[in-house]
């Protein structure tokens, strides 16, 4: 079987979305990536949060360390933002 990687247009993706998951249900083409992928959210499964309480969850963490003192500046905010949409979702700000 062979590999392929792709850059695919923004406005062309959902029409080639649809057309992968046709081969995938024909078992003619096997999506193949290090994270799994979630077809009706465009986003990896990693990126996706599931539930109310995880929100929850991570809010209180948040609000919790910037009680703490431990916090950053809106600079350096933006910094680290643009380093992980870069790093890990592949999207330049």
């Amino acid at each position: 079987m062979q590999t392929m990687n792709l850059k695919i247009e923004d406005n062309f993706f959902p029409q080639f979305q649809e057309m992968i998951k046709n081969f995938v249900k024909e078992k003619k083409v096997e999506v193949v990536e290090d994270e799994e992928y979630d077809f009706e959210n465009n986003y990896p499964e990693n990126v996706v949060v599931s539930s109310v309480d995880e929100v929850r969850r991570r809010v209180y963490e948040a609000e919790k360390r910037i009680d703490e003192g431990d916090f950053i500046t809106e600079d350096e905010y933006e910094t680290r933002m643009d380093k992980f949409f870069s790093e890990e979702l592949g999207i330049k700000r």
